[in-house]
């Protein structure tokens, strides 16, 4: 029982590592979403189930050489809640020894490696975690499309939808976003993405989607497209002060993960430059390792695994993209 599975399940897709007791990346495979709230419990148990078998074949390992799985996943929340349904998945996919946190609980461990500060999460959702330096955390935003899930992929994609949908209508400016998203829908015009959007129903994931496909507009000084992108970066700089206000930090320690803070540099330096106008003394820190391995070393720790006895260099460029 030397591996540990360390899994990233999102909105999106899911990712599985099995890493071993020297910090050795051994396998590694990323399959669809496994968000238990956005799609449907199949999906969820052959998302889980195609990246954890095809890691483990990567690797040459059966299910008697893992130490446990530890998972993080969208859908259960920084307190636990939601775990015990996805436990049952665990179990059917015949593991017993599991760990589940919420996503944004392995971005933090990953980003901060484990020390107290404040994470902005900012991929399909969003969500910010701020962990005191006494244990006390503190969760802002993660409410998912409904209630806003600001800066968010869906919710910049949602944003570019509306301001499309007033171009057409000639309610708001033109906006470049408008061409961009009947191309990218395969559209003849955009009038036609109601029955894409609605009658076909579109995934969450799919939408999200958009947000990066209508980056480049921005990147192309379209005023709407920028104006939505630079909201992004506001927006989650907004959750994450008051993160550091709930927490009383006096010198906050701040970092960040997920695609859009890690692909969309307008909305990063909005971010940077919004948070360093409320709190000048804060540090905002590249992240350290990705998610997932903030998986691993949450894992570490259930098993009894010392991570400083580790060469983790190697951790920091898993084999995923953002």
């Amino acid at each position: 029982m030397q591996h540990i599975l360390a899994i990233d399940g999102g909105g999106s897709r899911t990712r599985c590592l099995v890493i071993n007791r020297d910090g050795h990346i051994a396998g590694a495979a990323e399959s669809g979403p496994s968000n238990h709230l956005l799609v449907d419990a199949d999906t969820v148990k052959k998302s889980l189930d195609d990246a954890v078998t095809e890691s483990m074949r990567e690797a040459g390992i059966e299910g008697s050489d893992v130490a446990c799985i530890s998972a993080g996943l969208a859908g259960v929340d920084y307190d636990g809640r939601g775990a015990d349904e996805m436990a049952t998945v665990f179990r059917a996919l015949g593991f017993e020894n599991f760990i589940i946190n919420g996503d944004v609980v392995i971005a933090h461990a990953g980003a901060l490696s484990g020390k107290a500060g404040v994470l902005a999460l900012a991929g399909t959702g969003s969500a910010i975690l701020g962990v005191g330096g006494d244990g006390t955390r503190v969760k802002v935003g993660g409410w998912g499309p409904i209630f806003g899930d600001e800066g968010s992929a869906y919710g910049i994609a949602q944003s570019c939808l509306r301001a499309a949908a007033r171009g057409f209508d000639g309610r708001g400016r033109k906006t470049l976003l408008l061409d961009v998203i009947t191309d990218a829908l395969g559209l003849d015009s955009f009038d036609e993405s109601l029955t894409r959007v609605y009658l076909e129903e579109m995934e969450p994931r799919e939408i999200a989607a958009l947000s990066r496909t209508c980056y480049p507009a921005a990147e192309a000084g379209d005023d709407v497209a920028v104006s939505i992108f630079r909201q992004a970066g506001d927006d989650l700089a907004e959750a994450v002060a008051s993160a550091i206000r709930r927490l009383g930090s006096v010198e906050p320690k701040v970092s960040y993960q997920g695609s859009v803070l890690e692909s969309c540099a307008m909305v990063l330096d909005q971010f940077k430059k919004a948070l360093s106008n409320e709190f000048p003394d804060a540090c905002i820190a590249v992240p350290k390792f990705k998610p997932v391995i903030g998986a691993f070393l949450i894992g570490c720790k259930d098993v009894g695994w010392n991570t400083e006895e580790m060469d983790l260099s190697g951790l920091e460029n898993v084999p995923f993209g953002p």
